[in-house]
């Protein structure tokens, strides 16, 4: 494939013998994401809290496709941290090696509410406990590399969002209160939205610096401007206005936003390309946040932090 901007399901190889998981893959972009992994012959875990709507999605997926596909359930809940260690080691216990991980899962512009683990929601559902499922899931990642003959089989995957980079005086560094208490005025959710992403960006970023040379790469991508249900949860006038506008400028449907993760994810001209980088719609590396990227400090005291919390979870 020599333009890789031109990427599709088309372009994606024969996943036969790789084993994958997606966190939130019943609807929407990650259902569209892991429906193309096991179309493709992947065995792919959807990461949920609800297995009822696993079951609905793998049901339309076996239905549309006229076959049965090997896709699975997995219990995870990203607002209880002990939950996501628990999901972890279910998946250890059931499988022995990992080749995907497609954190996809994310809320955006909820109201200010703390989890039970004391964190806002943004911030542990978007970038904090994604980041210890990886690491919780690290052994099975390098199994998988170590396994292969091909060092750039194993990928993990950060859905992230421009919003990051863009959103109107949104934070540029992470912020030492990451719950960012002292955030007010219209802005106040969005700003917690891009602080939750923009650490997501920096964490792919780490997990490649700390992990590519043992065969796992990582990548940040924003999968475009589509319509879901993931707007759903800000009432301020400001998530009113947006809502209705995305109605207008959303042209991109679930199936089109899924490429660039599945791009990162299984394209054998990813890891060259772009390890490690944040990628604009399709496999475009983007500028923007390159700085964050340089920020080795930065992105390791974030890291350790995590890793610190992580720690403390039994």
């Amino acid at each position: 494939m020599t333009n890789l901007t031109k990427f599709t399901e088309r372009d994606i190889p024969d996943l036969s013998g790789y084993v994958a998981i997606v966190t939130g893959g019943n609807s929407g972009i990650g259902y569209e994401t892991a429906n193309q992994l096991a179309l493709h012959n992947a065995r792919v875990y959807i990461a949920s809290r609800s297995q009822a709507r696993v079951q609905e999605a793998i049901d339309t997926m076996a239905k549309a496709a006229n076959k049965t596909l090997d896709v699975r359930f997995l219990q995870l809940d990203l607002q209880d941290l002990k939950s996501v260690k628990q999901a972890a080691a279910d998946f250890t216990s059931k499988e022995p090696k990992l080749d995907i991980l497609i954190n996809n899962a994310g809320v955006m512009t909820v109201p200010y509410k703390l989890t039970g683990d004391g964190f806002e929601t943004q911030w542990q559902v978007n970038y904090l406990a994604p980041h210890i499922f990886t690491t919780s899931l690290m052994p099975s990642l390098l199994s998988a590399a170590s396994a292969a003959n091909d060092k750039t089989r194993v990928r993990v995957v950060n859905l992230s969002s421009d919003l990051a980079v863009v959103a109107p005086g949104g934070p540029r560094k992470i912020q030492e209160d990451v719950n960012m208490t002292s955030a007010k005025g219209v802005f106040e959710l969005m700003h917690r939205y891009a602080h939750s992403k923009q650490a997501s960006i920096r964490d792919a970023a780490e997990i490649n610096k700390r992990y590519s040379a043992q065969g796992v790469t990582a990548y940040s991508v924003h999968p475009g401007i589509v319509n879901t249900n993931l707007q759903n949860h800000d009432n301020t006038w400001l998530g009113f206005i947006v809502r209705n506008l995305l109605k207008v400028v959303a042209r991109t449907t679930p199936l089109q936003g899924s490429y660039n993760s599945l791009f990162a994810a299984t394209s054998p001209a990813a890891p060259a390309h772009a390890q490690g980088k944040f990628l604009m719609p399709v496999a475009k590396i983007d500028s923007r946040a390159s700085t964050w990227l340089e920020e080795d400090k930065d992105n390791a005291d974030l890291w350790e932090k995590s890793e610190a919390k992580s720690k403390e979870i039994a």
